[in-house]
């Protein structure tokens, strides 16, 4: 399927990964959604992507998805304007201040919007999903454990569980042929920390190419480095029994 045939939301898409990956869609033509919760900020980045891009189709919903309400209210309005959906980017997502923002924004946000848009997922000839994440060594090595006391565990809480996700969403939209990776996209520019503001790079052209590929079709549940490479995990460590066990109490 050609990437100017695709519909693709990308949550985060204001700034940062969402809104690096969104121009690269644009660049290729498809139909572009991005999402925010500050409609300002919504506009000047579509009109951003617009120019750079010269492509006219990127529009954007607004809502806070962390919030159920609202993020299921972001599910009706793109609903209510397309049929179906080839492409989700979970972007949306925060250095964690506290276990209450961690677990809303980073985690039950992704499980939230993905499963709200399920039947417009299905509805495309080949649906894939993409779930932001960082760290790859640290997504190896790290333990999973429910710990949040400090910014330390928080990250490698979010890191760990992230990847759970994938292991989870991918088992149980495998029977509509919805395919979940994850995707990681390093050095790009963002407010997320001090050392990412100074970087220049602000296209992610991977994430556009897997969402394309023939060869990914049937790609599910694994994980993707900045390059397009598979990175192989502990499958004993992620799986989707492990993934369903730890992350029930947050589901």
């Amino acid at each position: 399927m050609l990437t100017q045939n695709k519909i693709v939301l990308i949550s985060g898409g204001t700034s940062g990964v969402g809104k690096a990956i969104a121009k690269s869609f644009a660049f290729n033509k498809a139909t572009v959604i991005i999402i925010g919760r500050n409609e300002r900020r919504a506009k000047a980045a579509v009109n951003e992507i617009q120019m750079m891009t010269h492509h006219k189709n990127v529009s954007y919903l607004l809502g806070d998805l962390t919030d159920p309400q609202q993020n299921q209210a972001i599910a009706t309005a793109f609903r209510e304007q397309h049929d179906h959906l080839d492409v989700l980017v979970n972007s949306a997502g925060n250095i964690p201040q506290t276990k209450t923002s961690n677990i809303n924004l980073n985690l039950r946000s992704h499980y939230w919007l993905t499963h709200n848009l399920e039947n417009e997922l299905a509805a495309s000839d080949d649906a894939r999903i993409f779930i932001i994440t960082g760290m790859p060594l640290a997504i190896k090595i790290g333990p999973i454990y429910e710990r949040q006391k400090n910014m330390l565990d928080r990250g490698l809480w979010l890191l760990t569980h992230k990847t759970l996700l994938v292991n989870l969403l991918a088992d149980e939209l495998q029977p509509k042929g919805i395919k979940v990776n994850t995707l990681f996209p390093v050095g790009v520019k963002s407010d997320l920390l001090t050392w990412t503001k100074n970087l220049t790079n602000e296209s992610v052209p991977i994430a556009e190419i897997i969402a394309s590929a023939d060869k990914y079709q049937h790609t599910t549940g694994r994980f993707f480095d900045d390059q397009g490479k598979l990175v192989k995990l502990n499958h004993r460590k992620y799986n989707a029994k492990r993934a369903r066990k730890a992350l029930g109490k947050y589901l």
